[in-house]
């Protein structure tokens, strides 16, 4: 995902006002600098990651705030959560409908933008269920180019 320009950055933060007027919740300074903070993040950061972040500009900002904040910006649909294997939630500000590649070593995740899905099937098949499908987004395992080298030498040493 590449950074937000400061012109979709003031959009996006205007939007979070008028979600926040529309739920009638009170436009913080918190939640101006952690949804800020996230915008101008490309990592799909953990809630620890954007916590230290945010203490630079609020150093009295505690860990349980920058929790909440990241849940009322999922809520209002500004974020999304993308679970991984270690159970650490990552947050994305790009919530329009897009899938992710995650590395099974480092955890580095990276957007897959612009792959067509097959989603129909698929919402048909978990409606079966009883389910109605709200979203579709597919994650995708493997491994990055930075741990690539140390995935062969560890499997080569695991066949031997």
């Amino acid at each position: 995902m590449a950074k937000f320009d400061e012109e979709h950055i003031a959009a996006k933060l205007h939007e979070l006002e008028v979600a926040c007027h529309r739920r009638r919740l009170p436009v913080t300074v918190q939640r101006r600098v952690i949804y800020e903070t996230l915008l101008r993040r490309s990592d799909h950061p953990t809630a620890d990651q954007l916590y230290a972040d945010v203490r630079r500009r609020l150093p009295g900002i505690s860990r349980t705030t920058v929790y909440r904040v990241l849940e009322t910006l999922v809520e209002l649909g500004l974020a999304m959560r993308i679970p991984n294997r270690q159970a650490v939630v990552r947050y994305d500000p790009n919530t329009e409908q897009h899938h992710h590649v995650i590395c099974v070593l480092c955890d580095r995740v990276e957007d897959l933008e612009g792959v067509p899905l097959a989603e129909r099937p698929i919402r048909e098949q978990a409606e079966v269920t009883g389910f109605e499908v709200l979203d579709c987004t597919m994650v995708v395992r493997g491994v990055c180019p930075d741990c690539r080298d140390d995935y062969r030498r560890r499997t080569l040493a695991n066949s031997s």
